[in-house]
């Protein structure tokens, strides 16, 4: 039998002073050059699925300029190897009528992250592809944060 996986560490995160205060395009921008200098390429195994997750020049680009942009999401995508690390399974997402036919589905993790001393949580969705590429992108939920 095995046994839940459980987070057992939180990642903590500050949004740097200089990124606060600018506007929503900049933030993109500086989040895009943050995650492409230092996480592309990195390979980082999710230790409740043992699922290695690579960090690619492409879900950076996703992350900053994809989707909504706000200052938790840029303060969270500052621990992101840590939230990939130490994420929990939560559930799977087919593919998207709109998804290539590359796209298998989606391997969706919760995890609860410090951000400026509050306790979020996080939303990771990773996005299976054929020839076991997996891909993410980080969202913050709205909701208030479970303990």
């Amino acid at each position: 039998m095995k046994i839940k996986y459980k987070q057992q560490v939180i990642p903590r995160s500050d949004l740097p002073d200089i990124w606060k205060g600018v506007k929503l395009q900049q933030l993109r921008l500086l989040l895009f050059s943050f995650l492409k200098n230092t996480y592309s390429g990195k390979v980082v195994e999710n230790l409740d699925t043992g699922l290695p997750i690579k960090i690619s020049v492409t879900s950076a680009r996703k992350t900053a300029f994809g989707e909504a942009i706000y200052l938790k999401k840029a303060a969270a995508a500052l621990v992101l190897t840590d939230i990939i690390k130490y994420a929990q399974y939560n559930n799977w997402g087919n593919p998207k009528v709109t998804d290539g036919p590359n796209i298998i589905g989606y391997l969706n993790f919760k995890c609860k992250c410090i951000i400026d001393g509050k306790m979020e949580n996080i939303r990771l969705a990773v996005q299976f592809q054929k020839g076991g590429k997996y891909y993410y992108n980080i969202e913050i939920n709205k909701k208030k944060a479970h303990t």
